[in-house]
């Protein structure tokens, strides 16, 4: 080989290791921010910025990186979506001449993403010029190709935060403190550990996932268990996602242990809430807009329930969330959870009195249906209890509360309005299959001489800051009805002062036709007119007045003159004291009682559906006496 030549191959095979030198030597000295910025910003759609960028190559490529920013959608709450203070990345050089990228090692701090929607539901980290979820396109069938992702070896976060901007929004903050996410190798388990705080409650996030090729194999769902703890709250979630990197299309078990409800309750902006133990376990879904646990139970202060489905949406711009809440609980005392702890190991809790306040807005809105097989509240013992009811702006509305208590069944519904005082009550509720002596009982009252069942129709209004204080000032109207039973012959004769009742005491019962009773109670005194009963020996007739608050009452009853016989005198008689011992006592009409006895029954002020009730009942009287 002639010298010439050899000189001419030397300086080929010189000029591109004399390249490779220069850029060796000359690239760390480069700041590619400009050029890095101008590239990303034509691939993403979004303006880029970088204050700094070098890179020193080598088999492991070293990446820095100073004040870079992203640029939020048009529309957007805040005009940037991502910033970062610094951050170092080391690359493998071989796989990145193949196309691909090894992260052997990434670490970051200042990192701040704002994850949102705009007005029309496009994402904020879908990029390009059409967004594939945003209202025109419905949920894609398939979850996104994860095979351009880098692999993923080790990466770690400090002193940084994610906001997920709600459609309704509302700001769901997660503050990191550290986050270290790593594996010994490509097929080895990715170890996750976040320390931080969700809108201001410290959470510590842990889990064993999958390996970093499978988080890059979009064909096989990811491996995603984790554990979240936070203040003696523990939730844990045994599953998999097709779409990992956008926490959604998850599939798996999800448990929760808290010794109360106030992390979550916190966390979702509600406050404390009350102090008592959560436990739940079911199946649970993500996909989209829509969050669901299905078949699922747990406890809560120690009453068990199943939930068939517990089930969240997500509202469109500017629209709430909705829940949908399906539980059913075995029994359901809400004087222990929610009523004043017992003065002495063993005794009662006190009772609970739930608060009529609420939010005018409520976000989410809510929808629950509940059953119970046994209820306690207040002084109410109740079983075959039903709920459906709804939180909507401005209004809680109970479609339908049935439940048994007193030895009947009542059906109910109504409404929750804000009102100065708190909240507005309007209900109306049905009593069927009651028992005139099982009634009694159940409200301490003494023996009465007549039995039967009874039906009634109920309306009531009442206003105050909690439930409790509300019924004590409410305004009650009832109609009270009787259509068949029995009555003390004794009874008869003495409200028509019959003179046989001088040499005898009449003996057995009397059949019982009908009873009627209109009743309207303000803030627990109330009245009784008219008050009729009509029995196979004579119709009686009267006026009451009584005091729940003191249990006391006041009635005077006298017969209806053509209906008894021709012994009676038809002498009134009162029935005053209180419920368990009342005295009684011969009477005299005023002329207001005469008058009011002898007019119509006036039922004209009463609602609709009671009015009819009363109506319909044999004892009714439209006109004047006859």
């Amino acid at each position: 080989m002639r010298r010439r030549t050899k000189i001419i191959l030397g300086v080929l095979l010189a000029v591109p290791l004399l390249a490779i030198a220069a850029t060796f030597v000359i690239l760390p000295r480069l700041d590619l921010a400009a050029h890095a910025a101008a590239r990303a910003t034509a691939s993403l759609g979004r303006t880029v910025t970088i204050e700094a960028l070098r890179i020193t190559p080598g088999l492991t490529t070293t990446v820095d990186i100073r004040g870079a920013s992203l640029a939020n959608i048009e529309g957007g709450s805040a005009p940037q979506m991502a910033t970062l203070e610094t951050a170092t990345a080391v690359l493998d050089l071989l796989p990145l001449l193949r196309g691909e990228v090894v992260l052997r090692q990434v670490r970051a701090e200042g990192f701040s993403l704002l994850l949102e929607r705009d007005a029309e539901k496009r994402r904020n980290w879908r990029f390009g010029s059409a967004d594939p979820a945003g209202p025109s396109a419905p949920f894609a069938a398939e979850p996104p190709n994860r095979s351009g992702l880098p692999l993923i070896l080790d990466v770690r976060l400090a002193r940084s935060e994610i906001v997920f901007r709600t459609s309704s929004g509302n700001a769901l903050r997660s503050e990191i403190t550290t986050t270290t996410i790593a594996a010994p190798g490509a097929d080895q388990p990715l170890t996750l550990h976040v320390e931080g705080a969700y809108n201001a409650v410290p959470v510590t996030l842990t889990g064993t996932l999958g390996t970093p090729n499978q988080l890059r194999d979009g064909r096989t769902p990811f491996p995603l268990p984790f554990r979240a703890v936070a203040s003696g709250t523990v939730v844990t979630f045994e599953g998999t996602s097709t779409d990992p990197l956008n926490a959604d299309r998850l599939e798996g078990r999800l448990s929760l242990d808290a010794e109360s409800p106030g992390a979550i309750l916190s966390m979702a902006g509600a406050g404390p809430g009350p102090a008592i133990p959560v436990k739940l376990a079911g199946t649970f879904h993500h996909a989209g807009d829509l969050w669901r646990l299905i078949e699922a139970s747990g406890e809560i202060s120690d009453a068990a329930f199943a939930a068939p489905q517990l089930q969240l949406t997500e509202g469109a711009s500017g629209q709430p969330d909705a829940i949908l809440a399906e539980i059913d609980f075995t029994r359901l005392d809400l004087n222990a959870m929610f009523g004043a702890p017992p003065d002495h190991p063993g005794g009662e809790h006190g009772d609970a009195d739930m608060p009529l306040t609420f939010a005018v807005a409520p976000d989410p809105q809510l929808r629950v249906h509940a059953t119970a097989r046994e209820l306690s509240y207040a002084d109410l013992d109740a079983t075959e209890v039903r709920l459906v009811a709804s939180a909507e702006p401005g209004l809680i509305k109970v479609e339908t509360f049935n439940l048994r208590a007193f030895g009947a069944r009542i059906e109910s519904s109504g409404t929750l309005e804000p009102s100065p005082r708190g909240g507005r009550v309007a209900a109306e509720a049905a009593m069927r299959e009651g028992n005139l002596d099982t009634l009694r009982r159940a409200f301490g009252i003494r023996s009465l001489p007549a039995q039967g069942p009874m039906e009634s129709r109920v309306a009531v209004t009442a206003e105050g800051e909690t439930m409790n204080a509300a019924t004590r000032r409410a305004n009650v109207s009832a109609v009270v009805s009787m259509r068949s039973g029995s009555i003390a012959r004794e009874v008869i004769e003495m409200a028509s002062t019959d003179l046989r009742a001088l040499f005898r005491t009449a003996q057995g019962n009397t059949s019982l036709t009908c009873l009627l009773a209109v009743v309207d109670l303000r803030a627990g005194q109330g009245e009784a007119a008219p008050l009729r009963i009509r029995a196979g020996t004579g119709t009686i007739s009267g006026l009451a007045s009584f005091d729940l608050n003191r249990k006391q009452l006041d009635l005077v009853i006298g017969s209806q003159s053509e209906t008894t016989s021709d012994f009676a005198l038809d002498i009134p008689v009162r029935v005053s004291g209180s419920f368990a011992d009342p005295s009684i006592a011969p009477a005299r009409w005023s002329s207001e009682g005469r008058a009011r006895l002898a007019a119509g029954d006036r039922v004209a002020p009463l609602p609709p559906a009671l009015r009819d009730f009363a109506r319909a009942s044999p004892c009714f009287r439209a006109g004047g006496r006859r």
